[in-house]
This record gives structure tokens, C-alpha cells and sequence, in this order.
């Protein structure tokens, strides 16, 4: 076994040597993301990655297990088998009930269909409009496990949601960093710090375990952590994620905050990353081609200093239409996606042929003197190809609200759709999470200084009278308006 892990590392160690310093700095080697269907995919993705599953061998010919939690109506399709995981009828809940009371919820003289109704509402998550699924809000491990990627995303095929959150997050890690956890690891030992803590929670989790999550669930063996270089992408939304996340899932923040509260703070935090991420990065292709074109000679430390905010956010009292984003971000990453394949192609083709790794100095210079390099950098920052349908719905969709009224409704998008304007307008509960943690601790203080700089970390840059408006709207600012930076922010808990 020894001899065996040595040599995993070893081929580990001798693949990064082959990865040039041009590609590490200038490509940012994120797999291509698609849209979430519902925010409580991101945690679910991550439990997933951590547990494993023997699928039923009764599925039929080439399908493959999707889980929902529910589902309005029977989903018809030829390569999947669609399972909803809620407490079915009257035995359903009859049976979900009578766990939950054996595990202590509830007098022993209720009805458990009463119990199991209310646990089952509880655990409910966000519905979009016009969605006929519901997801269950991953309060624990156990419900994060009632439904999978392939049924949140009807696919079978679904992307590897997980590793592209893991990706956004090594991409921040400080240089030097080699963190034994990742994404998914520090979200477990969260979960599992608040079931200890949570008689309720901990009843709830292993009474999903027994009596709705299917059997043959079992803890993966943890993997040998990925070798990398952080660092070279400063003041980013991947440095922004890395820091917050580490915030939200030490111990202060996961015993302050309740737990529906925690999830839907962790979710908020998890789709800034994934939207924001992939903006920032469709920004820095589209600069890059814009900076080759220009032929001066120019570092990474330049380029990244020359990166406008990846969102832009207007002022409130602007127009609707002055406000609207939806055209500017839409062509961003057609030109981020068709820039990002020509670079990627560029550097396989030229260290192919040179049979050498190359340096970034090297790259830069060389691909500036690629006549044919340059005509279809001209091309694709013409913004006529339609090179990232993918990236644009992902981008949308993890940072729209999805609802705006009833029970189950979205209050942590940043976007709102308004016919064919997509505007920047940030609802209440979205500040409260963003402000709060840009304190050190839960009931702890910040300036508005430290939160405009964790937003222009993100890849915003809003006017400094906007985010005060937000902060007094939420009831965290303290200090008059006319401080500016100087007023204080209270944490929300």
C-alpha cells in the first residue's frame, strides 16, 4: 500500500513538471460549466463527492439513478430513472414518521404522519417558477443526499459540479498553500460540528439516512489532495471564496448561525463563486486578447491590474435600461469561450512543436508575433461567435433570483429578470450575507471600506451610495450615511 501511494504521488508530481509556466499562468484550467437547476445542487454536488453509491441493478439497460426530492409529475426518459426520495402516501409517511419519532422527535403519542409532514415541509428547499421539482434544503449530510446531479440536472451526464467548485477555490488558495481539505471536506466537518451540537438536526439526518435515502450509501475513502500552485491570480472572486469559505465553515460562523441559515448562507457563497468566477474569467481572455493585439510587451502582474469588474453594476437611480447587463455579459463570455479555445489550442500546438515547456515571457512575446494568432484574436473579439452558450445560462442562473414571492422563494440572487433587463439588484438577505461576512467573526464589526473591497474583489464596483442604501435597507449599517467608507457594519449575527 505504501509502495503504491508513493507512486501515485510520484506520477503526480512528474505530471504537474509537465505543465509549462505559460499554461498555469495565462490558462485558467476550469472545466466548462452548465446551469443549476436549483441552488441546492451546489452542497449536493459536494456530498456526493464524498460519498459513494452501488447503483440498483434493476435500473434497466443503460440508466442511470437520478434523485429528486420531489417531482410533480412522472418524468418519462429513455436513459434515466427518475426516483423521488419525499416520503410517499400514507405508509410513506406513516414509516418516515415512526423513524423520526424512534430517533426523539416529537411526543411519543403524536401521529407520525403529523411528524413526517412537518420534518418533509421543513426540509423543503427554493421552487423556481414553473419548475415542476423540488429539492430538499441540504440541512445535513444525509438530506444533501436525497437528490443527485443527475437529478437536479435531468442528465445522465451531468457536469462535475463539485470539481469545478473545487477548481475556484484552489485557484484562491494562497501561494504555497497545500490545505489537506478542499470545498467539500470543510462543508462535511461543518455539517458534522452542527449535528453534534443539534439534537434536532442529528435526529433529522439519521432518520433521512434510514428511511428515505436508498440503501448502499457508504463514506468515500478521502483522496491524496491535488498538488497546486496558488497565488497567481490575487484579488479574484477565487480569492474572495477561498477566504469566505474558510470563514463560514470554522467553527465561530457554524455555531452562530442556525441552520437554515448556515445552508442558505453557504449556497449564497457557493453560486457567487461559480457566477462571478466565470465572469472574472471571460474578463481576463478577453483583456489577454486585447493586450496581445496591442503588441507591447506586458506581464501578468499588468494584465491582471487592467481586468474592469466582471459585472458591471450601474447606479440605482439609473434607468432600467441603462441598468440592464444582459447584452454586455452575454457577448463577455462568447468572447471569454472563443479567446479561451484559441489560447488553449495556441499553447498545445506551440509546445508540441517545440518539444519545450515554455515560459510566460516566451508565450506572450511569441504569440504576439503569430500573424494568423492575432486575425482570429480579431475575429473573436468581434463578439459574433457564439463560442459559450453553456457558461452564459450557468452565469445567469447562479446569480438570478429565481422566485420573488411565496413560501419557497429565492431571496439570495444578486440579478433580477424584468422581461427582456437583467438589472443588478441585490435583495436584502443577499447584503446581509455578503456585509456579514466581511467580518472577522459573528458579532463582530467591519467598515464599509473592507466590504467595497471585498466586492471589488468579486468583481463588482458599485457606487459607494448604493451599498449603503443596502446596508441601511438590511439594518446593518451603523454611523451616519455621511461617513462613507468609515461607516460600520454589524454583522446580521
Amino acid at each position: 500500500m505504501v509502495l503504491m501511494i508513493d507512486s501515485l504521488l510520484l506520477t503526480k508530481i512528474e505530471s504537474d513538471k509537465m505543465t509549462s509556466d505559460a499554461r498555469r499562468s495565462l490558462f485558467l484550467s476550469m472545466n466548462r460549466p452548465q446551469y443549476v437547476s436549483v441552488p441546492e445542487g451546489f452542497i449536493s454536488s459536494l456530498a456526493w463527492k464524498l460519498f459513494d453509491f452501488n447503483e440498483p441493478p434493476t435500473l434497466g439497460a443503460g440508466k442511470k439513478l437520478a434523485l429528486m426530492y420531489k417531482v410533480e409529475k412522472d418524468t418519462k426518459s429513455t436513459n434515466l430513472s427518475v426516483t423521488t426520495t419525499a416520503p410517499k402516501g400514507h405508509d410513506g409517511h406513516s414509516a418516515f414518521g415512526e423513524v423520526l419519532k424512534n430517533s426523539g422527535i416529537g411526543p411519543y403519542n403524536l401521529d407520525p404522519i403529523l411528524i413526517a409532514t412537518a420534518v418533509s415541509n421543513s426540509i423543503t428547499g427554493i421552487r423556481a417558477e414553473k419548475s415542476t421539482m423540488q429539492a430538499a434544503s441540504p440541512l445535513t449530510p444525509g438530506i444533501a443526499l436525497l437528490q443527485n446531479m443527475r437529478g437536479v440536472q435531468k442528465s445522465q451526464s451531468p457536469p462535475d459540479l463539485a470539481g469545478i467548485i473545487e477548481t475556484l477555490y484552489r485557484l484562491g488558495a494562497p501561494h504555497g498553500s497545500q490545505s489537506q481539505s478542499g470545498v467539500a471536506e470543510r462543508w462535511l466537518d461543518a455539517s458534522n460540528r452542527r449535528l453534534g451540537a443539534d439534537a434536532l438536526l442529528a435526529a433529522m439526518d439519521k432518520s433521512a439516512k434510514e428511511n428515505l435515502l436508498l440503501s448502499g450509501v457508504k463514506l468515500k475513502v478521502t483522496e491524496l489532495p491535488s498538488e497546486f500552485i496558488g497565488g497567481l491570480f490575487p484579488n479574484t472572486p477565487f480569492t474572495w471564496f477561498a477566504r469566505i469559505w474558510d470563514r463560514l465553515t470554522g467553527p465561530d460562523w457554524v455555531d452562530a448561525l442556525p441552520a437554515r441559515v448556515w445552508v442558505d448562507w453557504a449556497t449564497t457563497v457557493l453560486r457567487l463563486a461559480y457566477g462571478m468566477g466565470f465572469l472574472w474569467e471571460a474578463a481576463w481572455y478577453e483583456t489577454f486578447a486585447r493586450r496581445i493585439l496591442r503588441g507591447e510587451p506586458f506581464t501578468r502582474e499588468q494584465l491582471l491590474k487592467e481586468i474592469p469588474a466582471a459585472l458591471p453594476w450601474k447606479s440605482s437611480r439609473s434607468t432600467q435600461s441603462v441598468r440592464d447587463v444582459a447584452s454586455v455579459l452575454l457577448r463577455r463570455v462568447h468572447v471569454g469561450g472563443a479567446v479561451r479555445k484559441l489560447v488553449d489550442s495556441w499553447l498545445s500546438t506551440a509546445e508540441t512543436k517545440s518539444g519545450n515547456l515554455l515560459a510566460t515571457e516566451t508565450a506572450i512575446t511569441r504569440m504576439m508575433g503569430d500573424g494568423d494568432f492575432r486575425k482570429q484574436l480579431t475575429v473573436a473579439l468581434g463578439g459574433q461567435m457564439k463560442a459559450a452558450p453553456n457558461t452564459w445560462e450557468a452565469v445567469k442562473y447562479a446569480l438570478l433570483t429565481r422566485d420573488v414571492a411565496g413560501p419557497f422563494a429565492d431571496y439570495y440572487g444578486m440579478l433580477r429578470q424584468n422581461g427582456r433587463f437583467l438589472t443588478v439588484s441585490p435583495g436584502t438577505e443577499w447584503i446581509a450575507v455578503v456585509a456579514s461576512l466581511s467580518c472577522d467573526r459573528p458579532g463582530g464589526e467591519a467598515n464599509v471600506g473592507r466590504l467595497m473591497g471585498d466586492l471589488h474583489e468579486m468583481g463588482l464596483n458599485p457606487q459607494l451610495s448604493d451599498v449603503i442604501e443596502l446596508l441601511e435597507r438590511a439594518g446593518l449599517a451603523r454611523g451616519s450615511a455621511d461617513a462613507d467608507q468609515g461607516v460600520l457594519i454589524k454583522s446580521a449575527f
